[in-house]
């Protein structure tokens, strides 16, 4: 629709990042968070903010696609605690994502 087309010519500037669709953007943004930008270290701390690109993972829309699977969210995770460190923020992910699957 002309509307659609608007809006990805003329993308919101109030958005916190740029959602793009597929498993090859989901994958960048995994590696972002967890591994460039060292997000996940404290997660838990800002796990709730809503303004900007790193306050939460914001993984949500990838997941709810399929484009990313909680069981490679949660081999990122474990990686992520063996090879950095394994803390309270790396076990909050980890129960977000069980309770995104089994308590619906």
């Amino acid at each position: 629709s002309d509307e659609e087309i608007r809006t990805v010519e003329h993308p919101d500037e109030r958005r916190v990042l740029s959602f793009v669709g597929g498993e090859d953007a989901a994958l960048a943004r995994v590696e972002d968070y967890i591994w460039r930008e060292d997000c996940l270290r404290q997660y838990f701390e800002t796990r709730n903010g809503m303004i900007g690109p790193n306050y939460s993972t914001k993984f949500s829309p990838w997941l709810a696609l399929g484009c990313i699977s909680p069981r490679y969210l949660h081999h990122e995770a474990k990686r992520y605690e063996a090879e950095r460190v394994q803390n309270k923020s790396t076990y909050w992910l980890t129960w977000e994502l069980t309770c995104r699957d089994f308590y619906r």
